[in-house]
């Protein structure tokens, strides 16, 4: 997802995908990692490559600007849904912290960088789950008491 996102805005080489997904990441992914893939997503019509001077550039093909458009969406339920499971959380918590998180999230959504990954790794499971009950109407009490039983457990460690 990260590569066709980088390509969106035009060509973009091999060496040129792995600089900006380490900036963007923060770590270098593999050559053995990059290459398979961008030579995949070309066999699936989703990017096209052009050879000038022995490098490959790689652009968006119809189908893949349409994959990417079909990626946003889903980013931005995904989104909603962690911003729902943030307000209850931050309801139910009434504190500052996951305050601060929610617009930790809210300025890593706008692109920029927060050092909170470690922190959204451990309640990924979390939110996930609280989004769940969310979509099936489950009491939001029932859940807040899951939650405060949580947060009392993680006091005694």
């Amino acid at each position: 997802m990260i590569m066709l996102h980088i390509m969106k805005d035009g060509e973009a080489s091999g060496y040129d995908i792995i600089k900006k997904v380490e900036a963007i990441s923060g770590k270098k992914p593999s050559t053995g990692a990059v290459y398979p893939l961008l030579k995949k997503m070309q066999r699936e019509g989703w990017i096209s490559g052009r050879v000038e001077d022995g490098k490959t550039y790689y652009r968006l093909t119809d189908i893949g600007r349409e994959h990417v458009a079909q990626i946003n969406d889903v980013k931005r339920e995904f989104i909603q849904k962690l911003h729902r499971s943030m307000a209850l959380a931050s309801e139910t918590f009434e504190d500052c912290d996951v305050q601060d998180l929610m617009k930790d999230m809210h300025d890593l959504h706008r692109g920029l960088r927060v050092p909170v990954k470690e922190q959204m790794q451990l309640l990924s499971p979390l939110i996930h789950q609280v989004a769940d009950l969310l979509e099936i109407d489950t009491d939001r009490e029932k859940i807040r008491s899951v939650i405060l039983k949580a947060v009392d457990e993680l006091k005694r460690l």
